[in-house]
């Protein structure tokens, strides 16, 4: 049977109608996590790694007050918060402090990619007849399970279609922000593995009246293949 698209193609945005917030306002984060359900207990690791890519030149990054250049990739790690066996949930918790000023890329590992995402900042093209205008921030998700290596893909054990929600709380310019998304994860066929990862939104006006900081739709892709097993 083919494969499904294991991604949708939904975005999660925070709006904050205050002319207040600049461009230049960083986005402090003091919560990600991630929640992975099903899942088979006694299988998941006791922490995952966060991954912030390298960035665009004059995009500032700061982890835990420390400033990173933008040619650097660095990694937090998401600690295993709350199991619950009933329900076979899992949770993965950073509560490391981070501050961006513009979009940046994310990826969750295991052992291999979990899931990989966007961070993009917003601003509106519209004026409603008042001079303020409408500034935020998106997050896009988009899952990479599909092999049996992966404690959270295992469909010999009943676990083929786990729900991923990715959660981000923190504020910017003062205005609290929440960006939460749930994807879901579909089984795959054997062979090749490809994704396309495009962040798109779902509402056409949105893109439409919406920009990220460079007014572009990034597009990144990933080709992986199957390890034999």
């Amino acid at each position: 049977m083919d494969h499904q698209d294991s991604h949708e193609r939904s975005n999660s945005y925070h709006l904050i109608p205050n002319s207040s917030i600049t461009h230049s306002a960083w986005l402090e984060i003091r919560l990600f996590y991630v929640r992975i359900s099903p899942c088979v207990i006694s299988s998941v690791p006791d922490h995952l790694t966060l991954c912030h890519e390298r960035r665009e030149i004059g995009v500032s990054l700061e982890i835990n007050g420390s400033r990173v250049p933008s040619s650097d990739t660095t990694s937090l790690t998401l600690r295993r918060d709350q199991l619950n066996k009933e329900s076979s949930e899992v949770t993965y918790v950073s509560t490391d402090s981070v501050r961006v000023t513009g979009s940046i890329d994310f990826e969750v590992f295991d052992k291999d990619m979990v899931l990989c995402g966007s961070l993009e900042r917003m601003e509106s093209t519209w004026n409603n007849g008042s001079d303020s205008r409408t500034a935020g921030w998106s997050m896009d998700c988009y899952t990479a399970i599909g092999s049996g290596s992966s404690a959270f893909f295992q469909p010999k054990l009943g676990v083929s279609a786990p729900a991923i929600e990715v959660y981000i709380a923190g504020c910017c310019g003062g205005v609290p922000v929440i960006l939460t998304k749930t994807i879901q994860v579909s089984p795959r066929r054997k062979g090749y593995r490809h994704w396309m990862l495009d962040s798109i939104p779902e509402d056409e006006e949105v893109e439409k009246n919406l920009k990220g900081g460079n007014g572009l739709v990034r597009q990144r892709k990933l080709q992986k293949m199957k390890r034999d097993l």
